[in-house]
């Protein structure tokens, strides 16, 4: 952390205290959560760092079928929520669980983890999938923007001066709705080289709508809509399957990694596909080493 020009650090015990202040202080303050980005962004001319310890902005609601969780949450109390248990397959406390090494997950803000992706975030991929909601407050108010359009880009750059995230909202899922998300790390406390989610609701194996969401091969996470056109409204079987992950395995988008080829997450890819679908469409017993 490069902190050259730092003068000060702030302690607000409001959202309207800590939007006023990054207001003011422009692009020469920023939001302190759990601290974890900074270790790799350049802050040389930052002058206050404004922490968000104070604010009541972390918890984990229930909220009719659906969840609301604030931005300062740390990724541990999330893996461990009940509310997050409960919701979608458990999708979220799983996607929590993998994310790192304790340390990480008592650091890691959900807040942080999705206005600051790297290509090894993991909760902007789930976020996507679940059509989550994005609370965004800043000095004109409060407004809400979904998922797909908040990563449409880099998060930051749709932050204006004084707008801080300060809620998650994710909607209540359809009863005959499965999901399922799968990643593939070297090690139980390593970052993941690709990560994939996976939404559908069916009808016996009638696929009725789904959304396939691939992240790791970029930043940003992508969804894989020719393999999701390839299944929607299609009663699906092996065949079906194996050419929805085929599809989505070349149509994702792959930058450098030095950790491994683009040609490896391709192959990631298809099978973390394959393999989600196969469990949750096919109702395959699907064996965690098939899926790698």
């Amino acid at each position: 952390m490069r902190l050259a020009e730092l003068k000060k650090v702030s302690y607000p015990e409001t959202v309207a205290e800590a939007v006023r202040i990054l207001a003011e202080g422009e692009n020469r303050s920023l939001p302190l959560s759990g601290g974890v980005s900074f270790v790799f962004a350049p802050l040389k001319s930052v002058e206050e760092l404004v922490s968000l310890s104070r604010l009541p902005l972390s918890y984990v609601k229930e909220e009719k079928g659906g969840l609301r969780i604030g931005a300062t949450t740390p990724v541990a109390d999330l893996a461990a929520s009940r509310a997050a248990g409960k919701y979608g397959d458990g999708i979220l406390s799983l996607t929590a669980r993998r994310i790192g090494s304790n340390l990480n997950r008592n650091l890691i803000t959900v807040g942080g983890n999705l206005v600051q992706p790297f290509i090894w975030s993991d909760l902007p991929t789930v976020a996507l999938v679940l059509n989550a909601a994005v609370v965004i407050q800043g000095p004109s108010g409060r407004k809400t923007m979904k998922a797909e359009k908040f990563f449409a880009r880099m998060p930051k750059q749709l932050l204006k001066d004084g707008e801080l995230v300060t809620e998650v909202i994710f909607p209540p899922l359809p009863k005959n709705s499965r999901t399922a998300y799968e990643q593939f790390a070297l090690t139980e406390v390593d970052f993941a080289y690709l990560k994939t989610a996976i939404r559908l609701s069916r009808t016996g194996k009638k696929c009725l709508n789904l959304a396939i969401v691939i992240g790791g091969a970029t930043i940003l996470p992508q969804r894989a809509s020719g393999a999701e056109a390839a299944l929607k409204g299609k009663t699906a079987n092996q065949v079906l399957v194996n050419e929805a992950s085929e599809i989505a395995a070349e149509e994702i988008k792959i930058q450098r990694d030095i950790r491994c080829s683009s040609d490896y997450k391709r192959d990631l890819a298809r099978a973390q596909v394959r393999g989600i679908l196969e469990r949750i469409l096919l109702d395959q017993k699907v064996p965690e080493w098939k899926l790698f």
